[in-house]
């Protein structure tokens, strides 16, 4: 191996390092900063405020009960609900029964709360579920700002009232939030985590950093109900993969909230960990090409790979390769240990940082679909998609 590769390698995983630098040290700023807005209290209130409606579909929970973290997940929006707020919670009419209780422990704990249970059919008028629940709960929408939330989110306490301050003084026309996994149960579950904590958190808040942006995140998204309606097309928006994405450049510009939300992931076996991960980073090479493709600067184990595939007896290769792995892994575990995650694989993560990671970045540009197993889809873009074998 020359040196002036050697030296190329070398400086890849210098550039590399440099923005893991950066990444730790926005974690951290951020860090400090949800704590000192917890110890010196916000004011939230103020009068005049317009009225709120939290839209949360609930998935299919596939003939069992309703799991615990997704019960806590929901009551973390339940419990904020004022009489200015409501929470429209989509369940399909099948499942009716299963949450009779959990729903009336809610309105025991919580009399107060203005928590509005549509039953209904799985509506199905889009191939996104999830836009197809949005549209027929819009129907039932009282608000004049509604707020888009994924079923898994859980929201820190009094996290609702910061984010309607914060949009009302923004003059944005979307506000979203990053979000973060806090509890990994098993070791197929660390992919997700190490996506959602390392690759994307750290990412959002440079973004932020920046200013506006144009582009919505899932987990949370709050907008003005008027603008959606002017603005929005739910053919649109039901047709493509990435509705989040769509939603926001529709609605720009967008304000990345100083609230981060938490998820928590739901993969049992690495089969499905690995898909999710891969739709993942597919779903970003669609929307974001040009960025994707910018993600090569921190993608130096490539070049190891190479080097090492090229020359198996060369040292430096080896070293090389070893070193950068070692970089990630520890940037890794200090970005879980910022966040409050607990490391539950360190071989899983070593794979992820040496073949999982650099190899997914290649194959996100091959004509290959993704497998969305909630949607019971098979998509080859952003738009074209066909059923899963046997899901018809």
């Amino acid at each position: 191996m020359s040196q002036h590769f050697e030296w190329l390698l070398i400086s890849w995983s210098l550039l590399a390092s440099c923005w893991w630098g950066i990444a730790l040290w926005l974690v951290t700023r951020e860090r400090r900063k949800t704590r000192s807005r917890k110890t010196g209290g916000i004011d939230v209130a103020w009068l005049n405020r317009p009225s709120l409606s939290i839209f949360k579909p609930v998935p299919s929970l596939q003939g069992g009960p309703p799991s615990s973290q997704l019960v806590g997940a929901l009551e973390s929006f339940v419990s904020q609900l004022t009489a200015d707020a409501e929470m429209l919670l989509g369940i399909e009419v099948n499942e009716a029964a299963v949450w009779e209780p959990v729903i009336g422990k809610w309105r025991q704990t919580f009399p107060k709360a203005r928590l509005n249970v549509v039953i209904a059919p799985r509506p199905a008028q889009f191939h996104s579920p999830k836009v197809s629940w949005f549209h027929h709960l819009a129907r039932h929408a009282e608000g004049d700002v509604w707020l888009w939330s994924d079923a898994d989110i859980v929201a820190p306490a009094g996290s609702l009232d910061a984010m309607r301050r914060e949009f009302s003084e923004s003059n944005a026309g979307m506000l979203t939030c990053p979000y973060v996994v806090r509890d990994v149960g098993s070791a197929p579950m660390m992919l997700e985590a190490l996506f959602a904590n390392m690759e994307f958190y750290p990412g959002v808040l440079f973004c932020r950093q920046r200013g506006p942006v144009r582009f919505g995140l899932g987990p949370a998204m709050m907008f003005s109900a008027a603008r959606f309606r002017e603005r929005a097309d739910w053919e649109k928006l039901g047709a493509r993969m990435a509705d989040d994405n769509a939603l926001g450049r529709a609605l720009a510009p967008v304000k990345i909230s100083e609230t981060t939300v938490a998820t928590f992931p739901s993969e049992s076996t690495w089969q499905d960990g690995i898909e999710h991960y891969v739709r993942w980073q597919k779903t970003v090479r669609w929307c974001q090409p040009s960025g994707f493709a910018g993600l090569i600067i921190i993608q130096p184990m490539l070049g190891w790979l190479t080097a090492v595939l090229l020359h198996p007896m060369n040292a430096v290769a080896w070293l090389g390769l070893v070193a950068t792995g070692e970089v990630e892994v520890l940037t890794a575990a200090t970005l879980f240990w910022l966040i409050g995650c607990e490391l539950r694989s360190w071989w899983g993560i070593s794979l992820w940082s040496v073949l999982l990671r650099p190899l997914t970045w290649v194959a996100c540009w091959m004509p290959w679909p993704v497998v969305f197993r909630s949607q019971k889809r098979k998509w080859w873009s952003l738009y074209r998609s066909v059923p899963l074998e046997g899901e018809i």
